[in-house]
């Protein structure tokens, strides 16, 4: 099978390269007008392209905006990892820290990053893809303090970094909207601590347990 190329590139190459246009063109949109009134024809238009090469990669526009999150949620994520890989296991609080902070900086840096997280809350479809990005979050919380306190279980951490994570995403978003009365240094701080609170809550109930039985 002969595979045609067009200046260097083959088919499939270009495909992804328009894919990826149109995923790049959607956060500006997102950025300039809001989930709600997100178009195909307005991101056809931010880059570049005819309304035929839309249909080349999505079915939808909301199949557009469910692939758009999920590049900005997967990177926020890696950020998060990267970050909090940097530091020693045993160091629970800066470890926390530095992945909430390296999401917080993400959505503060990128407004458009922002407004897409804050509005998909009050999207069918995005809302689902929220709460994945929740568990995702919430199961790197449950790693971190596993490895800094290996008597602990992962699955036994399950309830409470959700309730953590969901608790902090939110936390981030009133302080995006300017309706925390804190800066950004002192938010990470009670985050971080909060997670340091948690661990040292399991560590005491394991322990409780432990003498019970």
């Amino acid at each position: 099978m002969v595979t045609r190329t067009f200046q260097g590139a083959s088919a499939a190459e270009r495909v992804a390269e328009r894919r990826a246009r149109l995923v790049a063109a959607a956060l500006d949109v997102v950025g300039e007008r809001g989930v709600r009134d997100f178009t195909m024809t307005a991101v056809c238009r931010a880059a570049g392209l005819t309304e035929r090469y839309f249909y080349e990669s999505f079915a939808r526009r909301e199949d557009l905006l469910e692939a758009l999150f999920d590049s900005v949620a997967a990177h926020a994520l890696d950020l998060a990892v990267r970050a909090a890989d940097a530091v020693p296991p045993a160091r629970l609080e800066e470890r926390a820290r530095a992945a909430i902070g390296a999401t917080t900086t993400l959505l503060g840096d990128d407004p458009r990053a922002a407004r897409l997280y804050r509005e998909a809350i009050g999207h069918p479809e995005l809302a689902g893809r929220r709460q994945d990005t929740i568990a995702a979050f919430a199961a790197l919380l449950a790693r971190l303090i596993a490895q800094a306190h290996p008597e602990l279980r992962r699955e036994d951490l399950q309830l409470t970094t959700v309730v953590l994570t969901g608790g902090v995403i939110d936390a981030v978003g009133f302080w995006l909207d300017g309706r925390l009365d804190a800066d950004v240094d002192a938010l990470l701080t009670r985050c971080a601590r909060l997670v340091v609170a948690a661990a040292d809550q399991h560590r005491h109930d394991t322990a409780q347990s432990t003498e019970d039985r």
